[in-house]
């Protein structure tokens, strides 16, 4: 995972998906917004490491997922 904070957005690529994010703060909670197959995402979270570890699975599994139907 490289995360690159460009412009105030957060440039979070994974294996196969870039994610440009907004990340904001209030009251020690995280706010992460993104789009994702057309839909705006909002995450509430405490700690952004384990939140984006977290988001770096699911994607790499869900991109492992289609890769072994197209396999086989």
């Amino acid at each position: 995972m490289k995360i690159l904070i460009k412009n105030k957005k957060w440039e979070t690529s994974f294996k196969t998906v870039k994610l440009i994010c907004n990340v904001s703060s209030e009251n020690k909670i995280f706010n992460i917004n993104f789009n994702y197959n057309g839909k705006d995402i909002n995450i509430k979270t405490y700690n952004l490491d384990y939140t984006f570890k977290y988001l770096e699975k699911i994607f790499d599994n869900i991109n492992m997922e289609k890769t072994a139907r197209f396999a086989s």
